[in-house]
């Protein structure tokens, strides 16, 4: 192993541009696991090469192995998991617990990016520019005096409603604390609460979730006009019924990881200026 190596393993164009941002740090960086861009034959001499090991966001799709959506071949975890040394430091989005256990039980330094606060920030951006990229690709309507249903109000709504805002739509928050309520009103958009989704009829163009747990489900869609697009932006669980809204013919578009899809450059130096400071503070 050789120190302040960093080896990007696995992963869509996000990690490639990771790489490339790290290289600006001047720090040296290898990859493994791309067709096109390969400095190892083995992800054995790949591992004992590095001492900070980069893994892809989301680790993984199917829980056993690696996302690796720019290579021919497969990473299996458990192979990951047998050549990881205590020397070695994963950094790493979306980590499986067991995944973690196991890094734990084996004295394995590891940090997750996908939870940092400043990933999400940032994340925001690209993730509302996706959300209009969508918004005109399905609906024959412009976004100006659109009827726009946001549900939620975290990091990523508020970047959305503001663009959507800004763009002319008509924004409907729905919040449960009372002081995004508020933030929602001084921003100018009409605020409702979940529980309201049961009891009153709306109509909207689309609507647009940000909640991981169900908030949207039949109750809530009998009252909502047929017309109106849903698009999921949440992580698992999710937050729309995806069983109740194909009953009731609704149009969903399950559009998560947005940011890697739009603007991979932009996000790959998203998680590098996210994990810089854990590298830092390492040196």
């Amino acid at each position: 192993m050789k120190e302040n190596i960093f080896l990007i393993l696995g992963g869509d164009e996000r990690s490639l541009y990771l790489g490339e941002y790290l290289e600006k740090q001047k720090l040296q960086v290898c990859y493994y696991a791309f067709s096109e861009t390969n400095c190892f034959n083995t992800l054995n001499e790949a591992i004992n090469s590095a001492e900070y090991i980069i893994l892809p966001l989301p680790f993984t799709k199917d829980r056993l192995t690696l996302n690796t959506p720019l290579f021919d071949g497969k990473v299996e975890i458990k192979d990951i998991c047998t050549l990881l040394k205590k020397e070695n430091i994963v950094i790493g989005g979306q980590l499986p617990e067991s995944f973690k256990e196991t890094l734990q039980e084996a004295e394995i330094e590891y940090y997750d990016y996908f939870i940092l606060d400043e990933l999400a920030i940032f994340n925001a951006i690209p993730t509302a520019e996706g959300v209009v990229e969508i918004l005109i690709k399905n609906l024959p309507i412009t976004i100006h005096s659109m009827k726009c249903a946001i549900l939620g109000y975290g990091r990523v709504s508020k970047v959305l409603a503001a663009t959507l805002k800004a763009l002319g739509a008509e924004v409907t928050v729905f919040a449960r604390k009372e002081r995004d309520k508020a933030d929602a009103f001084t921003k100018g958009y009409k605020f409702e609460s979940f529980a309201s989704l049961k009891n009153n009829e709306y109509k909207f163009d689309a609507l647009i979730n940000t909640v991981p747990q169900k908030v949207l489900g039949r109750e809530e869609m009998k009252n909502i006009s047929s017309d109106c697009l849903f698009i999921e932006i949440a992580s698992a669980p999710f937050g729309i019924d995806f069983q109740a809204a194909k009953e009731f013919a609704f149009d969903v578009i399950k559009a998560n990881s947005l940011p890697g899809k739009v603007a991979p450059k932009t996000a790959g130096e998203i998680i590098g200026r996210s994990i810089l400071p854990i590298i830092e503070k390492k040196e």
